[in-house]
């Protein structure tokens, strides 16, 4: 194939399409850059809603938002176009955790770092710490400001304090300390406390504590070992607890696999001993106790005893010294019952064997004694099979401890056996006594809680007595049983009767009567008393009792008493009020000799109560009236409501006398008279009647607007007073006239000049002034005149000549030279000027002016002066431009060499900074089969007719063989690795006509792998660079 032929069909277009689709391989995957700039912010508007901002990133599919609140993540997607999400957040107690990324078309992203928004409510107080104080019966807590207080300030706290046993909610408060105490509390019982803070968004979260019992604190540094000498005796030692109350006792726990044994210690003692078998192992442990609980335990355990000469012996209770203090408990266990054996046997005879005996008892022990009469059963045999004798049952039926019953088996032949057996009986049960500690009344009721105390004793081994008991329900004949018992069951009771009545009756104070609203009574009430008791009864209730004495705050005071002897008292406050109060009435203001007020004068009531006090009193009057012996009338009352009058008579004329003024003579329109006139008044009064009115005046001297008045008075002192004013003038005014303008030099004037008129007149005044004249008219030696009057009439004439020329001269301009089409000059032009006056005549016109210089619009001015000072100008606006067009080749540098990759794209730019271009330079673009391109830019021409000079450039453009083998992977991103591998070969080798072979090859067929404009630039890039290699 003839390549150069092919090539033909390559037009330089494109060679630019083909170059323009090589682009950059792709790199290898990674996930776009996550946002470097964005922030979350709650509204300032609405904190209800978050904010959330960022920068863009380039080249990405969409933005992601993840934010977590709680333990619920949410990720949401943002398109690509948007910068900013929002997130609702209506939980005030909800903080936020949020992130942002950017993420491609397959998800793949690459987040932020999480930001953290606090919640708007407050979190838990902090160090929230509790404890009792008083010996328990107080119990306090303190706490801290939360540690993240939410959006604002922490405003308070919420503590509930509740006892555990019922749930009763003790106190429920809200305030803004951070300590609580809480007294009167049992030392005994547990209590909850919670703090929940408070900000303006409300409460969030609650701090919760426990309060334990007030109780000693756990022993310490527990020891417990056998003795060496004795190993059935283990030693139990240890150390109090620090801290809590002290112990009023300890106690010694033990058992096997679970505590079946105890021993109380005196807490004055840190020690004690216990009776424990050797062939067992034993757990203990020690607590510490006092009225109101017990503590944890010290434990510790004994092992099985493995020293030599090991015997099994009986197992016991424990058998330590009882402690002083617990005489409930008094007497230890007896213990076991147990048997000894003892044989004789003859010296004589075959039969040398003693006979065998054995026991049995009719009943069980407890805890070692038998509470009824055992009998003991003896049964005896021999090997020989004769017995001679075998003893008979003993009873044992009187109480004692450790008694010892024995028998004696005797056989044929003399040989003997003893059995001995040593048990307790304990029969009797033990005694107790029940007294009641407390106050009781006459009647036989406590009204506080009282303690039952119980003494217990017993004649042998006491086991329980009862503890103190208080008795806090209300009640009547509560019967109250407490039981002691002792180590062999017995059981013996004491029984109290208990009338409890702690609550106070209930006393109520009606007062029977009338009251007014401000509590008072106008006759005598009555305090009646009702009283009510649930528990024990009224033993005492008041009497009613009449009030009949007045006074104010009387308090009747009446006590209920019930039967247990509690009291309650009511109290009222009774106010008594029969008296009328007491009014007068003055008059506040100024009379004249005849007692008339010429101003409103003020009644004023003046009230006073002994008793009640003044419920109200008239309020002050003000007579604004005229009259004559006017009443004034006043009642006050007073808070019981007794009233009381006055009045007062008074006398007003507030109104002035009328007076007015005339003037009798001639005036003229302005006011001024020319003959001396003469001032009346006429007065008169209604009410009080006159005192005076002034005589007439004659006016006799000229002035401007003398004032004449006169004063009337009526008989109440009242005014008034009326004038005139009057104005005499007979002299003419004055008047002058002057130009105002500009005058030239020859007398004309160029504006129109203002004739003003100055007027003066020391008389009337003036009446009119010539306003100012404006000469608007052209002409040489015009008369202007102007006549001035006073107020009184009198005239005076004054006036002045001028010239006037107000039109300037007239000029034109005319232009010599040869201008374009586009209005433009290529050579100077000459600017001539003509000019004419009809006025005043022509002063001056301007010279021909020729134009040399360049630009667009060039202003030519000419102007002519006339001789009253008048100018006129005229412009004359020329475009020249005596300079050619550039022109410029763009896209490439001239001899540069590029690769196929960054082929130019050139053009031709022709460019004027004068009249502009008219015609654009035409590219000539050519090129040779070695890259090398020829652009050739001329004709350009500008609108003045000046002609570019024509530019020329070459460069050159060469491919690379990676280029090429790029350019041929893009091209078939289907093809097998061989096909590409030997096209690679081909142009690695530069065996570039085998390489354009195999190329017209994956062209050709019926699904080419290669589109035609695909291979005519493969083999147009590879004939370039067969040519350079």
């Amino acid at each position: 194939m003839d390549v150069r032929r092919l090539l033909t069909v390559v037009s330089a277009g494109l060679v630019g399409m083909a170059a323009t689709a090589v682009g950059t391989p792709m790199a290898a995957f990674a996930a776009p850059a996550a946002p470097k700039s964005w922030n979350a912010l709650r509204g300032t508007d609405d904190v209800h809603k978050i904010n959330v901002a960022w920068k863009a990133v380039a080249d990405i599919d969409h933005y992601v938002v993840d934010f977590l609140t709680g333990d619920v993540e949410t990720v949401v997607n943002v398109p690509a176009s948007q910068l900013s999400y929002q997130i609702a957040a209506p939980d005030n107690c909800a903080a936020y955790k949020i992130r942002v990324g950017a993420a491609d078309a397959s998800g793949a992203a690459t987040l932020t770092t999480w930001s953290s928004l606090k919640s708007l409510g407050p979190g838990y107080v902090s160090g929230l710490a509790t404890g009792r104080e008083d010996n328990g019966t107080t119990v306090t807590a303190s706490w801290n400001t939360p540690a993240s207080p939410g959006w604002t300030p922490v405003t308070g706290y919420h503590v509930v304090f509740s006892r555990n046993s019922d749930g009763v909610v003790l106190s429920d408060t809200t305030g803004t300390a951070t300590t609580f105490r809480y007294p009167g509390t049992d030392g005994a019982k547990t209590y909850s406390l919670s703090v929940t803070a408070i900000n303006n968004y409300g409460t969030c979260l609650t701090a919760k504590s426990t309060i334990q019992q007030f109780k000693p604190a756990d022993p310490t540094d527990l020891v417990v070992q056998r003795l060496a000498d004795d190993p059935g005796t283990v030693q139990v030692v240890w150390k109090p607890g620090t801290g809590g109350p002290a112990p009023t006792y300890y106690q010694i726990n033990y058992g096997e696999s679970k505590m079946t044994g105890s021993v109380k210690v005196d807490a004055t003692q840190t020690s004690g001993t216990l009776k424990l078998d050797t062939a067992k192992s034993w757990m203990i442990e020690v607590k510490a106790y006092n009225a109101n609980a017990g503590s944890g335990a010290a434990t510790g355990s004994v092992p099985i005893w493995t020293g030599p000469g090991t015997t099994t012996t009986p197992t016991p209770d424990a058998t330590p010294t009882p402690a002083p203090s617990t005489p409930a408990t008094g007497g230890g266990s007896a213990p076991d019952p147990t048997s000894t054996t003892t044989s004789t046997t003859v010296t004589t005879g075959s039969d040398r064997t003693p006979p065998t005996i054995t026991t049995t008892l009719s009943a069980t022990p407890k805890n070692g004694y038998f509470a009824t009469p055992v009998t003991i059963h003896f049964t005896c045999a021999d090997d020989s099979g004769t017995i001679a004798k075998c003893p008979a049952d003993i009873v044992a039926s009187n109480d004692g401890v450790s008694q010892r019953f024995s028998g004696t088996a005797v056989d044929a032949a003399g040989n003997t056996t003893t059995r001995t057996l040593t048990l307790s009986v304990d029969q009797t049960p033990p005694t107790i006594t029940a007294t009641v500690i407390g106050t009781k009344s006459d009647a036989g009721w406590y009204t506080s809680a009282p303690t039952i105390h119980y003494t217990c004793a017993d004649n042998l081994a006491l086991a329980t007595c009862p503890a103190d008991s208080p008795i806090r329900v209300d009640s009547v004949n509560q019967k109250i049983t407490g039981t002691a018992t002792d180590k062999a069951g017995n059981a013996g009771t004491a029984t109290v009767v208990i009338n409890l009545d702690q609550v106070a009756p209930v006393i109520t104070a009606t007062v029977l009567g009338d009251a007014t609203a401000d509590g008072w009574y106008t006759k005598a009430p009555t305090v009646h008393f009702t009283c009510t008791d649930e528990s024990s009864g009224i033993a005492f209730c008041p009497a009613d009792r009449v009030l009949d004495a007045d006074n104010v705050g009387q308090k009747v005071v009446g006590t209920a008493i019930d039967r247990a002897g509690n009291t309650a008292t009511a109290t009222v406050v009774v106010n008594l009020d029969q008296t009328a109060p007491v009014v007068t009435a003055t008059v506040n203001g100024s009379p004249n000799f005849t007692d008339w007020y010429k101003t409103p004068p003020t009644v004023h009531f003046t009230c006073t109560d002994t008793g009640s006090g003044i419920a109200s009193c008239p309020e002050d009057t003000v007579v604004t009236t005229d009259g004559s012996a006017q009443t004034v009338i006043g009642t006050a009352v007073d808070k019981a409501g007794n009233t009381a009058g006055a009045r007062i008579s008074v006398n007003v004329d507030q109104t002035a006398p009328a007076i007015t003024a005339s003037v009798v003579g001639d005036k003229n329109a302005n006011g001024w008279y020319k003959s001396a006139p003469t001032v009346h008044f006429d007065c008169s009064d209604s009410l009080s009647g006159m005192a005076n009115c002034p005589a007439d005046i004659p006016v006799q001297m000229d002035g401007t607007g003398k004032l004449l008045m006169g004063t009337a008075t009526d008989g109440a002192g009242n005014t008034a007073t009326a004038s005139v004013s009057i104005n005499l003038d007979q002299t003419a005014p004055k008047i002058t006239a002057t130009v105002t303008g500009d005058k030239s030099a020859d007398g004309w004037y160029k504006s129109a000049p203002t004739v003003h008129f100055d007027c003066s007149d020391e008389g009337s005044g003036l009446a009119d002034c010539p306003a100012d004249i404006t000469v608007g008219t052209d002409g040489a030696d015009q008369r202007i005149t102007g006549t001035a009057i006073d107020k009184a009439g009198n005239p005076a004439t004054a006036g002045v000549t001028v010239s006037v020329d107000l039109l300037g001269p007239e000029i034109t301009a005319t232009v010599t030279g040869t201008k374009s089409a586009d209005g433009w000059y290529s050579a100077a032009p000459t600017v001539h000027f003509t000019c004419t006056d009809t006025g005043s005549t022509v002063a001056s016109c301007p010279a021909d002016v020729t134009v040399s210089g360049e630009g667009a619009q060039l202003s030519v001015p000419g102007t002519a002066t006339d001789k009253a000072g008048n100018s006129t100008t005229t412009t004359v606006s020329l475009n020249i431009d005596r300079t050619a067009p550039a022109v410029t080749v763009l896209g490439a540098v001239k001899s540069t060499v590029y690769g196929a990759e960054n082929t130019p794209s050139v053009s031709c730019r022709t460019t004027d900074s004068g009249s502009g271009v008219s015609t654009q330079a035409v590219m000539t673009h050519t090129s040779d089969e070695k890259g090398v391109h020829t652009v050739l830019c001329a004709g350009g021409v500008d609108k003045a007719g000046n002609k570019a000079a024509p530019v020329s450039i070459t460069y050159t453009v060469e491919p690379s063989i990676p280029w090429l083998i790029a350019l041929t992977h893009q091209y078939l991103p289907n093809a097998n690795a061989a096909v590409l591998k030997s096209l690679d070969t081909s142009v690695n080798k530069r065996y570039f006509l085998i390489y354009i072979a195999q190329v017209l090859l994956l062209s050709a067929g019926k699904n080419p792998a290669l589109s035609v404009t695909q291979a005519k630039t493969l083999v147009y890039w590879a004939y370039v660079l067969d040519k350079k290699y």
